[in-house]
């Protein structure tokens, strides 16, 4: 491989991949949110002459549930429309990681977003609390005895949040409360109690697979409720119910979804995580797993395209390169095949990359991509 088309190809990204954070996303953490409802206001007066501009004037915007490295991409989105409720929000049914309702004449909506992250890293997957700071937060609800295994129509686990609009937690008004709750919780994993506050990015507990779900797709089931109803968080043709997204960020968070079926079952981990950081002019040790064989190592340019002849692992400069597959025995008693590629590399990244999020995924050996997994190079 050329060494310098290399520097070109990952140059290509400084005008498109911003500086991300481990917490949660790029800027989320500078993000100061102030209640803009008066304390002596018809709140709910007001929400009932016009709920959607309500949301777009009082609604905090929310982080991802998740810790960014752990963040695989999304499992199920929340549906929309009539039966059979396969609409997402922006009306792009491909970015689906698979059909919710697969019967014929059975009605089953998703009131839910599902963050999905690594079966292979259970027990160290975390939730977390994804108000902003200045928003007042208090738990509301915890529940974390049922065992991780499937349990037809449960939610398994469960923590629920309370934000209070107008700042005021003694303010229990049903227009004052917007509740998030994070499902299919690890059995007893929970660290926080009913009653208390949190603060922005505060671990509540872990993700696991209890109640209606599997080991192999572990995800959190989000929901996000306001007066009684169940909202969709990203901001799209379909979502009738915004006109601005509730998420901080809503491009950011698209950008670095995985969410093809076709790709995700790959599982590409590097380093046991979807997103790393790396130090420049260092020697940095890089191990990519995936539930597939490697058979090269691919990056993406701006425009999300493959760079075409470009393989990672024909790299002259590479250091101890070394393949290897064993066999993982998951928490259900499943067992997989890991092939693991590894090798240790100086990083001497040209000044335009440092800082930015570059996405590498793997080819299998009859030309098959993986999901993404991001790098981003620090002085």
């Amino acid at each position: 491989m050329n060494t310098k088309r290399l520097i070109l190809a990952l140059t290509l990204f400084a005008f498109c991949f911003s500086a991300g954070s481990l917490l949660a996303q790029p800027g989320f953490e500078d993000y100061q949110w102030q209640p803009q409802v008066a304390k002596s206001a018809n709140m709910e007066a007001e929400y009932n002459s016009d709920p959607v501009g309500f949301r777009a004037r009082y609604f905090p915007k929310l982080g991802i549930p998740i810790l960014r490295e752990d963040y695989f991409g999304i499992w199920n989105w929340f549906n929309h429309g009539a039966f059979p409720y396969y609409t997402v929000y922006d009306r792009d049914n491909s970015k689906r990681t698979y059909f919710f309702c697969r019967t014929t004449g059975q009605e089953c909506g998703h009131n839910a977003v599902d963050w999905l992250v690594s079966f292979r890293n259970f027990g160290s997957n975390e939730v977390i609390n994804p108000f902003p700071y200045g928003a007042t937060v208090k738990v509301t609800g915890a529940f974390d005895s049922a065992p991780d295994e499937y349990a037809t129509n449960s939610l398994g686990n469960s923590v629920e949040l309370t934000c209070y609009l107008d700042g005021d937690p003694n303010n229990d008004d049903r227009v004052n409360r917007l509740m998030v709750r994070l499902s299919h919780l690890k059995q007893n994993s929970v660290v926080v109690n009913v009653g208390q506050f949190v603060n922005p990015g505060q671990v509540l507990g872990q993700i696991g697979y209890s109640g209606a779900t599997s080991y192999n797709v572990t995800h959190a089931h989000v929901t996000y409720q306001h007066m009684g109803e169940w909202l969709d968080p990203f901001n799209g043709p379909e979502n009738r119910e915004l006109r601005e997204s509730m998420l901080f960020n809503q491009s950011w968070v698209e950008s670095i979804t995985n969410w093809n079926t076709r790709e995700n079952d790959k599982h590409l981990t590097l380093n046991n995580k979807f997103y790393v950081t790396m130090r420049n002019r260092r020697t940095n040790t890089y191990t990519f797993r995936a539930n597939r064989e490697i058979g090269a190592i691919r990056v993406e340019d701006q425009y999300g395209r493959v760079v075409p002849d470009l393989d990672i692992l024909e790299n002259p400069n590479l250091q101890n390169l070394n393949f290897t597959e064993y066999p993982f025995n998951g928490d259900d008693g499943s067992t997989w095949t890991v092939y693991e590629v590894s090798f240790r590399w100086y990083q001497d990244a040209d000044s335009s990359v440092i800082n930015k999020e570059i996405p590498f995924l793997i080819e299998t050996p009859d030309g098959r991509l993986s999901n993404r997994v991001f790098v981003k190079v620090t002085n």
